[in-house]
């Protein structure tokens, strides 16, 4: 039975969640691999391009940047980070062989601007990926704005976050949670709060200490 008419344009603004099982063939250019096996897995193929994901955080810097170091060391990819928490730290990011010179950082503290700063960058074809820190989390209004706007370019944008209310409504079309028992990111685990194709799963271990320098990583 076809859906009514309100609730299509629900769907299509990623507000209703479907339960179902993620298509047997999908356009390989649809989907951009995590670099991480279990996590494509479990994503039906992993990052979904034209949309909008979200990173729940336990702790800041507890493991984000390297779950997206195989990304952001692509070639031919230019990043816009709107409002990191830190400085970017250049020797750092050169060791995960990320080209330096295709990486833009944004520090705008007026919330208007830095959304209008990453629309912006995802309308124009100088940048292939939004990295969007914000502490308290995006409204449904600025979500929606950012999925259209990436939809419409057919880019990938990350909202990185602290950990939100489980019934928290936003138009993501992935939600993870990122935690570690131990509080470091040698020990990361991810849950799967939300994704297009199938049900939540619980947390289970992504092995990104092997892109940390050996300093780095769990004794």
């Amino acid at each position: 039975m076809a859906f009514p008419a309100q609730v299509e344009a629900l769907v299509k603004q990623g507000l209703v969640w479907q339960g179902q099982q993620a298509p047997l063939h999908k356009s390989p250019s649809s989907v951009l691999t995590t670099g991480w096996p279990e996590l494509d897995q479990r994503l039906g193929g992993g990052w979904l391009q034209g949309c909008v994901h979200e990173l729940q955080l336990q702790l800041p810097f507890i493991g984000e940047l390297a779950l997206l170091f195989p990304l952001l060391s692509q070639p031919n990819i230019t990043s816009l980070w709107v409002n990191p928490p830190a400085v970017p730290y250049a020797p750092g990011l050169s060791y995960q062989n990320i080209a330096l010179s295709q990486q833009v950082v944004v520090q705008e503290p007026d919330d208007t601007l830095a959304l209008w700063a990453a629309e912006q960058a995802l309308q124009s074809k100088a940048v292939d990926l939004v990295l969007f820190w914000h502490a308290s989390g995006l409204s449904a209004a600025a979500v929606r704005r950012l999925q259209q706007a990436a939809e419409a370019a057919q880019k990938t944008v990350f909202i990185i976050t602290a950990t939100q209310p489980e019934d928290d409504a936003r138009a993501y079309a992935m939600r993870l949670r990122l935690t570690s028992p131990l509080g470091g990111c040698s020990a990361l685990q991810i849950a799967v709060l939300k994704r297009r194709y199938g049900w939540p799963l619980p947390p289970f271990s992504c092995a990104i200490e092997s892109r940390l320098p050996k300093r780095r990583r769990a004794l």
